[in-house]
């Protein structure tokens, strides 16, 4: 007979084989070696294999391989603990390649008192996550508009303030726009985390090598090649060709007028 620590007695009046055919979720259970003793129909959509090709599999055979050692230490720490049950994450890969986000709540099944495995309930979190992702770009893009319209008004102040002390001199108001448009190229960099960075974000665009930039800004190549991954990434440009284009479009490039 098998046995669920501090549950209550099965309600024969339910079809259970019915109800976990009509779940969302996947329920499954494995042995202690970690083989599938049982998958739901849900397993097979959410796995992407048929439920006849995992019974008897190891659960790493869907587990993400940067997901496996992981796993198994929550397989291995569950069997050991006298915890009903535990809440993890981890990724699975099907079979076409696709990662996906599962949320697992597990514990551990014992027949006539004797412990016999695992069993658990797997949530897919993939579309979830990937909203939450989607939510935090949006929000971080969000601050730094905010904060480039604050830079923007002090830029305006600044321009009104230089422009009138310059008067009708076109030499002075030239210098006023000058040091306006600098200020503004400053304060998005600044806002972007990229203003240590904007002679190399100058020299990307303008073609040389990590080597050559190493030369003229005077730190190591390797620092170079560290810097320039930071910056395409902040940027949001796909490649160093990029970097150009983009730093012209957020303002941390200034561009010949």
């Amino acid at each position: 007979m098998l046995t669920y620590p501090g549950r209550v007695a099965a309600d024969p009046s339910l079809d259970y084989q019915d109800l976990l055919a009509r779940l969302a979720d996947v329920v499954y259970a494995v042995d202690t070696d970690g083989r599938f003793t049982y998958i739901n129909p849900a397993g097979e959509r959410i796995f992407g294999w048929a439920v006849t090709d995992l019974i008897g599999q190891h659960f790493a055979k869907v587990i993400a391989p940067d997901a496996r050692a992981e796993t198994a230490e929550h397989f291995r720490l569950g069997l050991a603990s006298a915890d009903p049950g535990r809440f993890f994450e981890t990724r699975i890969v099907q079979p076409d390649g696709q990662v996906r986000d599962l949320e697992v709540h597990a514990g551990n099944i014992y027949r006539d008192g004797q412990l016999v495995g695992r069993q658990g309930v797997g949530r897919d979190m993939t579309e979830l996550r990937r909203l939450q992702e989607n939510l935090a770009t949006k929000t971080r893009r969000l601050e730094l508009l905010e904060e480039q319209q604050r830079a923007a008004l002090e830029v305006y102040r600044r321009l009104n303030l230089m422009v009138g002390r310059a008067g009708g001199d076109p030499d002075r108001t030239e210098q006023a726009l000058e040091a306006v448009e600098r200020s503004l190229q400053l304060e998005t960099a600044r806002a972007m985390g990229l203003h240590d960075d904007l002679e190399i974000i100058a020299l990307i665009a303008d073609g040389y090598s990590n080597q050559e930039i190493s030369d003229r800004v005077h730190l190591s190549v390797h620092t170079v090649k560290d810097r320039v991954s930071r910056i395409i990434t902040k940027l949001g440009a796909r490649s160093r060709a990029g970097v150009a284009t983009r730093a012209a479009e957020t303002g941390v490039l200034r561009t010949t007028r």
